[in-house]
């Protein structure tokens, strides 16, 4: 079995980092009551056959088209539990020599999908607005600003702000990671427990102490890499779903500015039961 002296830095021991798992959060991705009321109007395309017949009707088409923005936009929120997943494996592997990957490479997988898909959640949100405010921008000119000199609504637009505020950090290190290849360190002592880690999953383990004089753990280095990320998991998505919802409270009102009038002047029969739908407060 190898053995790995670390270089000493002559730097004091580190108070241990937690390694118990947090609970995990999962993400609520389509429960808000707009979401299930576009949803329900999307049945309407049972009646088309292709879109140059939708095209003929102004509220289908609205509807069908804010349904299929829509839909993209939970699917990707949904998608950040399979990160969770990831972050809290059950069954808990106990051998990663088994695995095609080592316990860091776990880790860095996970953090790959997690800010790619959490960061491009605000990307969909904004699409999203783009259709219900009818803005008419081109997928790749829609970013907050081009909305905003559009004349989108304000309360919308500072939500958007707030969304892309809270993406801040991870977003510099989704575009660091994808642009310039650099990556976080897991640990006190990432370049330790990554050697340990490969050499756990390639060949036999190794001993000795990492660079703080403390005795190499590997399961340990990962259990308190995990709770790391799964802490800022949890921190991200709290109030990335909070925000949504207002978001989502915001666009109902829009939507319906919108709908309502054109299904009303609808002459193609299919609008029964279609007419606005207030907000449960409002």
């Amino acid at each position: 079995m190898a053995v790995f002296n670390a270089i000493d830095l002559n730097l004091s021991k580190p108070k241990r980092a937690r390694t118990t798992p947090l609970v995990r959060h999962i993400l609520k991705s389509d429960n808000h009551p707009f979401i299930g009321r576009v949803y329900d109007l999307s049945i309407v395309g049972m009646n088309f056959d292709s879109w140059d017949e939708i095209n003929k009707h102004p509220d289908c088409k609205y509807a069908l088209e804010a349904n299929e923005v829509l839909h993209a936009l939970v699917s990707r929120v949904e998608s950040l539990n399979l990160v969770g997943s990831l972050l809290w494996p059950k069954p808990f592997p106990n051998n990663f020599r088994d695995f095609p990957v080592s316990r860091y490479d776990w880790l860095t997988v996970a953090v790959d999908v997690f800010l790619v898909r959490y960061i491009s959640v605000v990307d969909c949100a904004l699409l999203l607005a783009n259709q219900v405010l009818q803005c008419d921008l081109k997928e790749r000119n829609c970013t907050v600003e081009t909305l905003r000199r559009k004349g989108a609504n304000p309360i919308v637009m500072a939500i958007l702000d707030d969304l892309l505020a809270d993406q801040g950090q991870l977003r510099a290190e989704r575009n660091s990671r994808v642009h310039q290849g650099l990556e976080r360190g897991f640990t006190q002592d990432d370049a330790t427990f990554r050697m340990a880690a490969l050499f756990e999953h390639r060949y036999q383990g190794i001993k000795g102490q990492d660079q703080l004089g403390r005795r190499i753990n590997v399961a340990r280095f990962f259990r308190e890499a995990l709770v790391e990320v799964q802490r800022d998991f949890k921190r991200a998505t709290r109030r990335l779903v909070r925000l949504l919802d207002s978001l989502y409270d915001q666009l109902w009102e829009e939507f319906e500015k919108r709908f309502v009038p054109l299904i009303r002047a609808a002459t193609h029969g299919f609008n029964a039961g279609a007419k606005g739908i207030s907000r449960p407060d409002s």
